[in-house]
């Protein structure tokens, strides 16, 4: 009789690696299907730097309040925009109530703000307006918290062509997404909480005043430097500024997160009868034209707050403003907005000065 062939995993390895390698990504595929709270997501954030997105998220998803104008971009976004200023400015102005919030949250990814447009759209598709930050030149990287916020399926999905955080970003969803359903079935467990009306900050927030950081104790937003001092830092961001290094053509692979998302978004607010806008805070001393402004104007209105940069008293640090400032813009850009509106006939049209 003639005996059956056998072998062992010592023999054939790449069978057993085959295995275990099917195995976990099975596995890891079905943690996509375990649910959780979202507001757990974003309680993720407590304690560091973007900690200020957890009313980000309350503000969208539990305060029935409407929101007008969004503004989600990045952190001089954050400290530019005091959103009760500008909504005080626009309703008096429009002659009716005007709501709007700023989502913002520290450091530059477009993608973090996709998933918070997400949110936006999904629980307040009244929105009609959301303004976007753009800087001196596209950021090629993406924000550090997208992969903590954003569901799954967007994470799966990125432009995986120029991203460098792709394969980092996808291998920590199986344990994140374990992680937010063990913490949603047992919230005390892991001291995660249900939305409290009593601790909420309130509709009209205003992300430009001084605040206890959890890292970095207490930001004073009313100082003022002087130029000398601010001098030195705006000049050192600037000289930062890598150029683009593949040709034209390739623009799409090279800030692949910044087009990619950005045109994410203007699709999500379009297709709720929404405009998008883009506003540049600028360097102290440092105005500097938009590399790719063009990409932003076929999408939306560019505007800009150009006079600001020769103030150092507007300045708390080299590319952030203090309240002063910032309150100074927030009545700018509610002027501005009063008087050119925002209807989709603006887009392709030269940058708007804020400034009068």
């Amino acid at each position: 009789m003639e005996q059956a062939d056998t072998y062992t995993p010592k023999e054939r390895p790449w069978l057993l690696l085959a295995a275990v390698l099917a195995g976990f990504f099975a596995l890891g595929g079905l943690t996509i299907l375990l649910p959780h709270d979202p507001y757990a997501r974003y309680q993720q954030l407590d304690g560091t730097l973007h900690f200020r997105s957890v009313w980000s998220y309350e503000r969208v998803a539990f305060d029935e309040t409407p929101i007008d104008i969004a503004i989600i971009g990045n952190s001089r976004l954050q400290s530019a925009v005091a959103a009760p200023v500008v909504q005080e400015e626009l309703s008096k102005q429009l002659g009716r109530e005007v709501r709007v919030a700023n989502l913002s949250l520290p450091q530059e990814g477009r993608n973090a703000h996709y998933a918070m447009a997400r949110q936006l759209f999904e629980h307040h598709p009244e929105v009609e307006l959301v303004i976007l930050s753009a800087i001196e030149a596209m950021p090629r990287d993406g924000h550090p918290a997208f992969r903590n916020i954003a569901d799954p399926g967007d994470v799966i999905g990125a432009p995986a062509l120029i991203n460098r955080d792709y394969g980092e970003d996808l291998a920590f969803i199986p344990f994140r997404q374990m992680s937010l359903a063990l913490q949603s079935w047992f919230p005390k467990l892991f001291g995660i909480r249900s939305f409290d009306e009593a601790s909420y900050w309130g509709s009209d927030y205003d992300t430009t005043l001084s605040y206890e950081s959890p890292t970095g104790g207490s930001i004073d937003k009313d100082s003022v430097y002087s130029a000398e001092l601010l001098r030195p830092y705006a000049e050192e961001r600037i000289r930062s500024i890598t150029p683009p290094v593949l040709p034209a053509g390739f623009a799409d692979q090279e800030f692949a997160i910044e087009r990619y998302y950005t045109q994410a978004i203007a699709n999500l607010a379009h297709d709720n009868g929404a405009q998008v806008a883009f506003l540049y805070m600028p360097v102290f001393e440092h105005p500097v034209p938009l590399r790719e402004g063009e990409f932003y104007r076929n999408l939306g209105r560019v505007l800009t707050a150009d006079c600001i940069a020769a103030d150092a008293s507007k300045y708390s640090d080299y590319g952030h403003l203090n309240t002063p400032g910032a309150h100074k813009v927030s009545r700018m850009l509610g002027d501005t907005l009063a008087r050119i509106g925002w209807d989709s006939a603006h887009a392709g049209e030269d940058e708007v000065s804020l400034c009068p």
